[in-house]
């Protein structure tokens, strides 16, 4: 009951590097890191998350959650989705 999954949770995903500079992300990342932090435009990752995302893999804040992992080539591979607390 309690770990209960919602399939139809939307989850957006994104590449970047460990600058933060996006290399590829798609338009459920794109809303969902607007509505996580207003003003952002895209292109990096707004210089507040980065610092957490190394140390813990984790973002959480606004009711969103970003994770982060290590990809092929350097890269990060990002995913954010609505987190349920």
């Amino acid at each position: 009951m309690g770990n209960k999954r919602h399939s139809s949770r939307k989850v957006g995903e994104a590449v970047c590097d460990m600058q933060g500079d996006l290399w590829d992300l798609d338009g459920i990342f794109l809303i969902s890191m607007k509505q996580l932090v207003p003003g952002w435009s895209g292109g990096t990752l707004p210089s507040e998350i980065m610092p957490e995302l190394k140390n813990t893999g984790k973002f959480h804040a606004h009711g969103f959650l970003l994770t982060a992992e290590p990809v092929a080539g350097g890269k990060i591979g990002l995913r954010i989705c609505v987190f349920d607390d």
